[in-house]
Order: C-alpha cells, then structure tokens, then sequence
C-alpha cells in the first residue's frame, strides 16, 4: 500500500516536471526578438473584498511568463477604501515588481485623463 502511494506521488512529480519543462521550451521558442517587458494593471475600486486575490493572481501571471526584462504591476487606485488600500499596500511590499498608483499619477504617466475606464 505504502509503495503504491509512493510510486503515484512520484508519477505525478515526473509529470510536474515534464509539463513545466514543456512551458519553458514554449516561451523559448515564442519569444519575441522585440520589446519584452510586461505590464498588468489591476484597477481597484471602492471596497474591493477580492483585492489581494487579484494581486497575487496578476504576480503569479508574471511569474508564469518569466524571462521579461522588464516585468510590472500596477494596482490602481481608483478610489478604494482604507481597508482596501491597506491590503493593497502590504500586497505589494511581497513583490518587489508590484505598485500602488493612484489614479491622477496613472493619467499624468500616460496622459489619457481617464477616457479608457469604464465607468
């Protein structure tokens, strides 16, 4: 019984490594010769109960693609609260690619005046 545990806990490690060996080659062999930096804005509204599940989500999006020179994320205050914004903040003190921009900061670094949010 014990033996068979071990064997299928193994199978599923080969597998593991095989699939993240695969990912590796795939990203490899489709980069692009041009730019490689990546950015995901995350915009956070009001009282966002989600916001660290969608922090960590879009750092584990970076992580996932890997080999960027540049890699980012923005968390994007779009009026939340302070409960939220605290969330925020310890968020991104884990990840060293991870900020909190306030809105007006945001337009003022791209100049759109906030024609591109959907309200």
């Amino acid at each position: 019984m014990m033996q068979s545990i071990c064997i299928m806990i193994g199978v599923f490690l080969v597998i593991l490594g095989l699939v993240e060996l695969f990912r590796m080659a795939a990203f490899q062999l489709l980069r692009t010769k041009g730019e490689n930096d990546i950015m995901i804005i995350v915009p956070v509204y009001g009282h966002n109960e989600e916001a660290e599940l969608l922090l960590r989500s879009a750092a584990a999006r970076i992580k996932w693609t890997g080999g960027m020179s540049q890699q980012r994320v923005v968390c994007l205050d779009c009026g939340m609260d302070e409960e939220t914004k605290e969330i925020c903040d310890t968020i991104s003190k884990d990840y060293s690619f991870m900020d909190v921009c306030p809105l007006s900061q945001f337009e003022e670094l791209f100049g759109k005046q906030g024609s591109w949010i959907q309200e």
